[in-house]
């Protein structure tokens, strides 16, 4: 009986220990769920938005972007730049939001030497109004750093993560068939090596790929989630 009885309360315990265990874990996810950062899900309405041409005659001027609404983007940046362990007040902003779909540097060094104008990426971009109507999702907010060379001084930089664009890579697998049939060399433009992203601020300078740094699912740092 009393063995009886001692396997019944250490049943009992652990019964307990369970329940209480899994609503310790649920209260954990639950709690990780809402410490995401949240962002309105109308930033994902770009498609009402204007196409904004960037033409110009100077190095890195001309490039192709997909217009975001700053109105959504803003209170991320200010909620970014007011917590400790995400920038502490170091960001400087544009004021301003849009995703890159081609790079400057694509443009001047790959797609301009071969006889690609920005005036006909602008062109199919433009068609059918294809590049503003260009669904993605939110991955994460990110973070690079890196110290700059030869100055040796440290850069942040902070930005969305994008995922699901889909349609964005197939703006850039029409750039690449445009850019052969001009005579380009394949091997210099792989339109689904890119990785997407919106710029929220950066520290004294916005940071890119050579530096060092790849603005991809690597760089997440914390959740965010679109409603």
């Amino acid at each position: 009986m009393r063995i009886a009885a001692s396997m019944m309360v250490m049943l009992a315990l652990v019964v307990s220990t369970a329940v209480a265990g899994s609503h310790h874990k649920k209260h954990h996810r639950n709690s990780k769920k809402k410490d995401a950062i949240i962002i309105d899900k109308k930033v994902f309405n770009t498609a009402n938005l204007p196409f904004i041409p960037h033409n110009g005659t100077a190095l890195f001027t001309n490039w192709v972007g997909l217009n975001v609404d700053y109105q959504y983007i803003q209170p991320i940046f200010n909620l970014v730049n007011s917590t400790a362990s995400l920038s502490n007040g170091t960001l400087l902003s544009r004021g301003e939001s849009h995703i890159t779909v081609i790079l400057p540097p694509e443009y001047d060094n790959i797609l301009h030497p071969a006889g690609v104008t920005i005036e006909e990426l602008n062109a199919l971009a433009t068609a059918d109004n294809r590049l503003q109507r260009a669904r993605f999702g939110i991955e994460c907010l990110g973070r690079v750093q890196a110290v700059s060379e030869p100055d040796k001084v440290f850069q942040q930089a902070v930005q969305i993560i994008l995922k699901n664009y889909r349609e964005v890579v197939a703006y850039r697998e029409e750039v690449f068939g445009l850019f052969v049939r001009k005579g380009g060399n394949p091997a210099l433009f792989d339109p689904n090596n890119f990785l997407l992203h919106i710029t929220l601020g950066f520290r004294r300078r916005n940071l890119f790929v050579e530096d060092g740094v790849f603005k991809g699912k690597n760089a997440c740092i914390h959740k965010m989630v679109a409603r």
